[in-house]
C-alpha cells in the first residue's frame, strides 16, 4: 500500500508548480530509474503520482531516500546547483512517509565502545590492507572514488566512527555497498573486505540494537540533509582533487 491518492496528487501538483520543476523531473526520474536522464521528462501531474507511488516503494524510508539523492547529487558535474532542488525535493515527499502504512521504526546509529572499533579495525583488515578498507569506506562515505592521499590524514577507526554515524540502518548500507565497488578498481580484495565489513557490522548492529530503547516512529524527525555542514565538510575532505 501506498499514501492516499490525494497526498500524493498533492505533492505532484507542488512538483509541477516548482518555478524549476524540469530539474526536479531529471531528480525524480534518477530516483526511480537509478540512472541520469539525458533531457527532462514532460510528465504531466498524473505521471508525476505515479512516479512518487513507485519511489515510495522502492524507498521505504525517508532516511533511504535521503541517502539515495545524496549518492545522486554527489555523482552530477552540476551537484552544486541541484543541492537546493534536491533539499526542496524532501520537504514535499518526506510526509508522503507519515501516511504510508509501510512505515517502520528510524534507527539510531550504535554507540560503540573503544574496544568494540578496535576489533572492528582488526578483523575487517584481517584478509585485506587497511588501505582498501579505508577507499571503500570513503568511497561508501562520498559516492565517488576518493585518492589515497587525501586520506591520510585520517585513521581507519576515524573512518569506521563516520560509516557507522552515516548508516546507523544497515540495510541502506548494504544497497550502497555494489555502487561503492563499482567506482573501485577491480580487486577482489575489497569485494572481500566489503562482505567481511557487512558481516561484522551485522553482528555489532544486532547486539547494539538489543540493548537500545526503540526508536522514535518516522515523521518524527528530519531525514538526513544532502546539504548539511558535515557531510559536505566529509566530502570536501575526500575530494579526488585535492
Amino acid at each position: 500500500m501506498t499514501p492516499t491518492t490525494s497526498t500524493t496528487a498533492t505533492a505532484a501538483q507542488q512538483i509541477i508548480q516548482h518555478p524549476q520543476h524540469s530539474r526536479l523531473f531529471k531528480l525524480l526520474y534518477a530516483l526511480q530509474q537509478n540512472r541520469w536522464p539525458t533531457q527532462a521528462p514532460l510528465w504531466t501531474v498524473s505521471e508525476v503520482e505515479q512516479v512518487l507511488i513507485q519511489i515510495l516503494k522502492q524507498l521505504k524510508t525517508p532516511t533511504l531516500l535521503g541517502q539515495r539523492l545524496t549518492a545522486i547529487i554527489n555523482s552530477l558535474n552540476k551537484a552544486q546547483a541541484y543541492q537546493v532542488l534536491s533539499a526542496a525535493l524532501l520537504q514535499i515527499l518526506v510526509p508522503l512517509y507519515t501516511q504510508s502504512p509501510t512505515a517502520t521504526l528510524t534507527l539510531e546509529a550504535p554507540t560503540l565502545n573503544t574496544a568494540d572499533l578496535y576489533n572492528l579495525r582488526l578483523e575487517v583488515t584481517r584478509y585485506c590492507t587497511p588501505l582498501h578498507i579505508k577507499l571503500l569506506v570513503a568511497t561508501l562515505l562520498t559516492g565517488k572514488a576518493v585518492h589515497p592521499q587525501s586520506l591520510e590524514r585520517f585513521t581507519l577507526i576515524d573512518l569506521l566512527q563516520r560509516l557507522i554515524r552515516r548508516y546507523a540502518d544497515l540495510e541502506i548500507l548494504q544497497t550502497q555497498m555494489p555502487r561503492a565497488l563499482a567506482r573501485l578498481p577491480e580487486d577482489p580484495l575489497y569485494a572481500g573486505g566489503g562482505d567481511r565489513l557487512l558481516k561484522l557490522l551485522s553482528t555489532l548492529y544486532e547486539r547494539c540494537q538489543q540493548s537500545q530503547a526503540p526508536a522514535a516512529p518516522l515523521g518524527s524527525s528530519s531525514p538526513p540533509d544532502p546539504s548539511d555542514p558535515e557531510e559536505d565538510l566529509t566530502c570536501q575532505l575526500f575530494s579526488p582533487d585535492q
